[in-house]
């Protein structure tokens, strides 16, 4: 398959499975209560750290390795099992613990519960790694998407039927489980039971300092529901919860649609100048991809999640405004990380990741003792990730060659175009409403109208290199 077709293949499934998943967590939001979101946002942290380690960068191993053996996927397949046994085992007994420091019975059952979809999720693992490093993104976005929509659909109906909490809880479950065996059926390959010491070494040394920043990424993204969980009500946790839900949702899709096919493409490259001529051109487009959706979540949060959530999620608002700038800085990273997994710098991603979580953690613990204020918390994240992205940047100068005044110059050239169509949206929302007053959902046709009127208009206009590029990429890619 192309290169072209990987991106496309691996954008219609991203956005496929956002789109059905943004409509569910919609569905949902008006069904259930915010203490409903509270309480599954007080262990997120727990979960997202489990499904990290369990495969401890194993993984990007195989998809590293030009031609991994059928004793690889084996071995690699026999660890992640075993850990997710191991991590499935870890909620049963330890759910009374989390459930007294949180001081919410409920969580021992639904960290039981979860405990279940490790084990499947982690067998399911070395299905999607063979299938993304044979670029068989295709058969992978038609498995993804039948598992999301299955297992939302069974969701939707146990909150119908006023299950409350349990509707997220299944949503999760049934997720796992239908991916692995859509998996299953969509291949008809199933990894041998055998376990090489040799490939696992391999892996394990260039997996595990990647395995150590995952988890890192994970506890900074996540410490603010843990800590939120602790000292504030559920529904204080369900409004933050659900504002970085719904801001990290478009920049997920962004992330895993580029920055994922992105390192199995330039991990496959074999000449030096060619590969870093692909990264440079990429770095203008992951800014301005993200600088695109930033702006307009920006200027369009009020009214839309008004218009989504109803009223009841207001005070989700500047919560959603500032994640939202710490998920366009996390794509960044992310994409700097990517580049220094292709060129086998693993140690510094850990490192460095290290190093961004425990000032975050330090920080977010001083604000809570101090100030007891959930927008300075946000805050933090956000200096952390903008702290982290720019000692990145100065390593990217070092492995592309390109040098700083060009990296700051490509970004900015990339974002320019963004701001201008927000600050136009802005001022169309403003005198439309100045003539009469418009609903939510109004509103955020007038902000959508005019952002996108006014990105082409100038685009076409001045020509900017990144419109260039995604408009004839976009042509292009029509006309065949």
């Amino acid at each position: 398959m192309s290169n072209a077709k990987v991106y496309k293949w691996s954008l219609i499934d991203r956005v496929s499975v956002a789109a059905l998943n943004f409509g569910g967590n919609i569905v949902l939001a008006r069904m259930l209560t915010t203490a409903d979101f509270g309480l599954l946002a007080m262990i997120a942290i727990f979960i997202a750290l489990a499904q990290d380690i369990s495969g401890c960068g194993l993984a990007d191993g195989l998809i590293h390795k030009v031609k991994p053996t059928r004793d690889d996927y084996s071995t690699v397949f026999v660890f992640n099992t075993a850990f997710g046994l191991l991590f499935g085992l870890s909620f049963f007994f330890g759910a009374p613990l989390v459930a007294r420091f949180f001081g919410h019975q409920e969580l021992v059952t639904i960290m039981r519960v979860l405990g279940v979809c490790f084990f499947f999720q982690s067998m399911s693992f070395i299905q999607e790694t063979r299938l993304r490093k044979e670029l068989a993104v295709k058969q992978l976005c038609l498995v993804r998407v039948g598992a999301t929509l299955t297992a939302l659909a069974l969701g939707i109906t146990l909150a119908a039927l006023g299950f409350g909490w349990w509707a997220l809880v299944s949503t999760q479950i049934l997720l796992s489980f239908f991916i692995f065996v859509y998996c299953l059926a969509a291949t008809r390959w199933f990894p041998r039971i055998a376990f090489s010491r040799k490939s696992f070494k391999e892996f394990f040394g260039f997996g595990i300092h990647l395995a150590i920043a995952y988890i890192s990424n994970v506890i900074g993204k996540n410490i603010n529901t843990f800590l939120l969980g602790k000292f504030f009500t559920p529904a204080a946790t369900g409004l933050y919860y659900q504002g970085a839900k719904l801001a990290n949702v478009p920049f997920q899709v962004i992330d895993q649609s580029v920055n994922n096919p992105f390192f199995v493409v330039a991990s496959n490259e074999s000449v030096p100048d060619s590969q870093r001529s692909l990264i440079r051109n990429m770095f203008s487009m992951v800014v301005g991809i993200n600088g695109v959706l930033l702006f307009l979540m920006l200027v369009v949060a009020a009214p839309g999640i008004i218009a989504l959530y109803g009223e009841k999620w207001a005070e989700s608002i500047p919560l959603f405004r500032i994640i939202a700038l710490a998920e366009f800085l996390f794509c960044l990273k992310a994409f700097f990380q990517a580049v220094c997994k292709v060129n086998a710098n693993t140690v510094f991603v850990r490192n460095l990741s290290i190093a961004q979580v425990a000032a975050q953690i330090i920080l977010s613990i001083l604000a809570v003792l101090f100030f007891r204020d959930i927008l300075v918390i946000v805050w933090i994240q956000v200096v952390c990730e903008l702290a982290s992205v720019s000692i990145y940047a100065f390593k990217y100068r070092r492995l592309t060659g390109q040098r700083f005044r060009g990296i700051i110059a490509a970004a900015i050239g990339s974002l320019w175009l963004p701001a201008l169509g927000a600050l136009f949206a802005v001022m169309a929302v403003m005198a439309a409403d100045a003539l009469v007053a418009l609903p939510p959902i109004a509103d955020c046709l007038v902000i959508a109208a005019a952002y996108a009127v006014t990105i082409i208009g100038a685009g076409e206009i001045l020509r900017p290199k990144v419109y260039v590029a995604l408009r004839d990429h976009f042509i292009k890619r029509k006309q065949s």
